[in-house]
């Protein structure tokens, strides 16, 4: 990915982490399908957003032990693969209308 849509994405995970699934960058869910696992770049992108849904969601600044966002991470990389294969297909998913850097339910 080109390192100034790399900057891009990032900003909008952290500036706009309540975007739905749906709405969801389609070169991040090409990514996150191509890997077998997240790179470093999806980890951080991720991380990023995950952590400002949190702070969101609560109002203030959370703060988590590494091994949960790392849990978080996978679990919203996975999400994404899986958003990848429906978009892909042209179908909808059950998570279109769910926050993309939400982990609730995906455990």
């Amino acid at each position: 990915m080109d390192p100034l849509l790399e900057e891009e994405y990032l900003q909008l995970a952290a500036n706009h982490p309540e975007i739905l699934c749906s709405d969801a960058p389609i070169e991040i869910l090409k990514e996150s399908a191509s890997e077998a696992e997240p790179t470093r770049y999806l980890e951080e992108f991720f991380a990023t957003g995950y952590t400002a849904w949190l702070s969101k969601k609560h109002g203030r600044r959370v703060r988590l032990p590494k091994e949960m966002i790392n849990r978080a991470i996978l679990v919203l990389w996975f999400r994404a693969s899986l958003l990848n294969t429906s978009r892909m297909m042209d179908q909808t998913n059950s998570d279109d209308d769910l926050p993309f850097f939400s982990d609730e339910g995906l455990y």
